[in-house]
């Protein structure tokens, strides 16, 4: 197994202590020696509206096109992002399995808002990033983190991150995530 992440989700614990990313489930679509990137997929915004975002770029869209637009993190609040299944992928696009890439271009959102999407995505403002080894750090609890408050790291799962509602995929990602760990723990043991 890599000792990178990048692919895969991190579910927030319960007592995550930073509010924005509480009860947060998050895309992995970078993980390297540079750091790592992921985006936050159950926390669609009310406002900007998808119309907002295509007149602000100045983009044509075809106004029965209005996909909810996701809150992908903190960072680069103002960047809007694409995560999607790879039967859509232009040169700027991140594969990061062979099924799903992200995609930090403006072609990516204006192929949605002119009715040629890929089959599946996310559109999303922001992202969350972390320093080279931060992430490590806090998966791993090391002080003055506690181990309640660590990521907890799940396997991927489309079903999870496309068919599930965002109201119910954290708490549906928490039990996933501490089973998984749980058979890991029981596996070393046991083994």
């Amino acid at each position: 197994m890599s000792d990178y992440f990048d692919g895969r989700l991190l579910v927030a614990p319960p007592k995550m202590r930073d509010y924005r990313f509480a009860k947060s489930v998050i895309y992995m679509w970078k993980h390297d020696v540079s750091g790592a990137a992921g985006i936050i997929v159950n926390k669609p915004l009310s406002s900007p509206t998808f119309e907002a975002v295509c007149q602000e770029g100045e983009l044509e869209y075809m106004s029965d096109i209005s996909p909810k637009i996701h809150y992908g993190g903190p960072v680069m609040s103002n960047m809007v992002g694409v995560l999607h299944t790879l039967d859509f992928e232009i040169k700027s696009t991140n594969p990061v399995r062979d099924d799903l890439g992200f995609t930090l271009d403006r072609q990516a959102v204006e192929a949605i808002a002119l009715g040629h999407p890929p089959a599946n995505y996310f559109v999303t403002m922001g992202m969350s990033t972390w320093e080279p080894g931060q992430l490590e750090q806090e998966i791993a609890a090391e002080p003055p983190r506690r181990e309640t408050e660590a990521w907890l790291v799940l396997n991927y799962d489309f079903e999870l991150v496309f068919n599930s509602s965002a109201k119910d995929m954290w708490e549906i990602a928490l039990g996933q995530a501490v089973q998984q760990k749980t058979q890991q723990f029981t596996g070393k043991i046991f083994g």
